[in-house]
């Protein structure tokens, strides 16, 4: 195996290679790794699930070893991991390069001219039987046949990848059993990058086919296609099926059979139905002899008028069946859905305690300072307190259907483990808006998080808030250095993604302050026409405390200032993101909310009924429950039983405390990781407890004065005196342009 060489392009610059292969009880690995013997490569990675280590392997091959059985999209992006190369050879474990093959990469890499190149099977009669042969001219033609000048169909067969691209689109989509290579190529070609299939890049497939495995491969095949497609419309809009029309008749030739033997037996004559039949059957195939059979045997045209039709038979019917399963789970999820709609609407009307809105900070480590952060004291404690996900599966499953849910921290994209919270949180709480606040810092770790939390959600909105406090010199001096320049590089990386995922929306949360004041409505403005983000949250510099000093006159003048300069350019459309009915709904609860935030700040005074408690909870990294996060620790409800604890200050105490809260230096405090201080129970105990009814008694009759930039969704839209005036502007909005 020749390892740790370059290919030298014509330009003198040295391209690098690495083969990846995912296997599973492979019987023809040696063979494989064989074939690419010959190729200068700088590593070979095998990825196994099987059970048993794999046998005869080349010392030189790098052998990852998985637990379980993996699908291939995972165990190609396992392979892809601590590789730096500049391509990536995928080459499946039952795949040999011929000679012509080796001799095109070899060829290529000295100039690497494509993004992704696919290769396509050649016949090998002492490998190959009637059916493969078959098979092969199929797969050939369906690859290197498009009518557009783009080709967007992609085999992982045999896959040359350049490894930026690979990087760019995200790799494969683990969450797929099979297709994984067409949805690759389909992200591929809506990102800008070319699939380009190459007839001299060959391979042998050496998986025996029967004319019942072959059958049953088309179903299968067909039936899991369809169910990706149907359930990721906007990936595959435009994508090209490369079925000319011929085949296309000649599908639904075999697709009438069922309805030919029927007639038949019903009328026990031929019939013009049976006719027609057997006439596209006889006919359909001798048209393929030129195109699709091109070049084969006179046995296998031979097959073809046999084995086409039932082909076509068999995708038919998987299309069908995969039509009315995803029809049948829509249904399921539509119920559903009305369901969640329900329980979220029985919680607003009679408000027993039950929440809507979830804010949970998922971690206290960040790698920024802000000078406005109220955590930024008690950021990365030796003890992190993170809940584990058996907890946040214990504890999404006991909050039930929200309609809002906000991870936040800290920064929330280092938790390595944010994409499973998300399947957590999607399955149990099915939110019908997931929000991010984050810095935007770590480019890579955030798109391709993203994207892999897009790929698992089947509904709701994701919106991630980027902090931009200002031009790139204040923006620095508040949150850090490059901070400002990474947000904006995140934003950019990201927003490709919308045009494949429409439910994902990039917004920017700015906030206010003395550092930023005389220059925050131009900076509103710079943000609308430059960034061009989703939508823009302008926020008040807030003290995390009931006891404050009054804002400065210049900050409010300022914070009112921009407020009216992205009022006008909401009233100029510039929520089109959202859609007509949403970009009214945000545009109205936006400009109601500012409202509400001055007037509070200005009054320092009781404006509307606060739904903290009620409507809305806030969850602290160690389990820490809370009517809100403005409210002092002894005003907490209690901790998530399971939860380890941090060394962040713990939220504890009697709710009717008069005793001034006591901050907690728990950093060296081993009793903190027990938590006996904190009353442990599980979200459900804790808000139908006697202290949670007792605290939204307190709020209410106290009329609590929140700090003015604690106008949370809630109250504006389910607060009646709020609520009322948007309806009503909502209404009145519908019948204007």
């Amino acid at each position: 195996m020749n390892t740790g060489s370059f290919i030298e392009n014509e330009s003198g610059a040295l391209a690098t290679v690495t083969v990846v292969v995912p296997a599973y009880r492979s019987q023809h690995l040696t063979k494989v790794l064989d074939s690419v013997r010959d190729l200068q490569v700088e590593r070979v990675v095998v990825v196994d699930s099987s059970p048993e280590d794999p046998a005869g392997i080349d010392p030189s091959v790098t052998v990852k070893r998985l637990s379980g059985r993996t699908m291939p999209a995972a165990a190609r992006n396992a392979g892809t991991e601590n590789i730096h190369s500049d391509f990536i050879l995928f080459i499946d474990s039952d795949v040999v390069l011929t000679e012509g093959a080796k001799a095109f990469v070899s060829a290529f890499l000295r100039n690497p001219h494509l993004d992704v190149v696919c290769g396509t099977y050649r016949t090998d009669r002492g490998m190959n039987g009637v059916v493969d042969e078959l098979q092969n001219a199929i797969l050939r033609f369906r690859l290197l046949t498009s009518r557009n000048d783009r080709t967007k169909h992609g085999s992982t067969s045999h896959m040359l990848v350049r490894r930026e691209v690979f990087d760019q689109v995200g790799g494969f989509n683990p969450e797929l059993p099979s297709y994984e290579d067409i949805e690759f190529s389909a992200r591929c070609y809506r990102l800008g990058f070319a699939v380009t299939p190459e007839p001299q890049f060959e391979a042998v497939h050496l998986k025996r086919y029967s004319v019942p495995s072959l059958l049953r491969d088309y179903f299968i095949k067909a039936y899991q296609a369809m169910r990706v497609r149907l359930g990721s419309p906007a990936v595959f809009r435009g994508m090209d099926t490369n079925l000319t029309l011929v085949v296309v008749g000649t599908l639904i030739c075999g697709c009438l059979v069922p309805v030919g033997a029927l007639n038949l037996l019903a009328r026990h004559n031929v019939g013009l139905v049976n006719a027609l039949v057997l006439l596209g059957l006889v006919l359909s195939p001798v048209l393929l002899w030129r195109t699709v059979f091109r070049g084969v045997s006179g046995i296998v045209k031979l097959l073809s008028l046999v084995l086409w039709p039932l082909i076509g038979w068999s995708i038919a019917t998987a299309v069908v069946l995969a039509f009315f399963s995803h029809g049948s789970k829509r249904v399921a999820d539509l119920l559903r859905e009305v369901s969640d709609w329900i329980r979220c609407g029985a919680r607003v009307l009679f408000r027993y305690g039950r929440p809507i809105q979830i804010i949970h900070y998922v971690t206290a480590r960040c790698n920024l300072r802000c000078e406005h952060c109220f955590y930024k004291e008690t950021l990365d404690a030796p003890n992190p307190g993170e809940m584990s996900l058996e907890t946040m599966d214990r504890t999404t499953r006991d909050i039930g259907p929200v309609l809002w849910y906000s991870l936040a921290g800290g920064e929330p994209f280092l938790r390595s483990d944010l994409v499973d919270i998300v399947g957590l949180v999607q399955k149990h709480c099915r939110p019908k808006v997931f929000s991010f606040p984050t810095n935007g810092w770590f480019v890579e770790r955030t798109y391709l998080s993203t994207l892999r939390m897009l790929e698992r959600m089947n509904r709701g909105n994701l919106i991630l808030f980027f902090s931009l406090d200002g031009p790139e010199p204040i923006h620095d001096a508040i949150r850090g250095e490059g901070s400002f320049s990474k947000a904006v590089e995140t934003i950019e990386r990201l927003r490709p993604l919308q045009d494949i995922y429409p439910n994902l929306y990039l917004s920017v949360v700015t906030t206010v302050t003395t550092q930023n004041a005389l220059v925050i409505s131009e900076f509103v403005d710079y943000l609308v026409r430059e960034i061009s983000p989703s939508a823009v949250s302008i926020n008040l510099f807030r003290y995390h405390s009931l006891d404050h000093p009054p804002v400065p006159q210049d900050v409010l003048d300022a914070y009112d200032s921009a407020t009216q300069v992205y009022a006008e350019h909401l009233r100029r459309g510039m929520l089109d993101h959202y859609g007509f009915f949403g970009r009214r709904v945000l545009a109205i609860k936006e400009l109601l909310q500012k409202e509400l935030i001055l007037r509070v700040a200005r009054e320092d005074t009781f404006v509307t009924p606060c739904t903290a408690g009620t409507l809305s909870y806030v969850i602290d990294e160690n389990g820490t429950v809370a009517a809100c996060e403005i409210l002092p620790p002894n005003k907490a409800i209690g901790a998530i039983r399971g939860t380890q604890r941090s060394g962040k200050p713990l939220r504890s105490g009697p709710i009717n405390s008069t005793e001034s809260p006591v901050t907690v230096d728990r950093r060296n405090d081993s009793s903190a990781a027990n938590g006996t201080d904190c009353r442990e129970a599980t979200f459900s105990e804790m808000v139908q407890s006697s202290d949670a009814k007792n605290l939204r008694t307190w709020i209410r009759e106290t009329e609590c004065h929140c700090t003015y930039e604690c106008a949370m969704s809630t109250n504006t839209l389910f607060s009646w005196p709020f609520a009322g005036r948007l309806y009503g502007q909502l209404a009145k909005s519908l019948f204007t342009r």
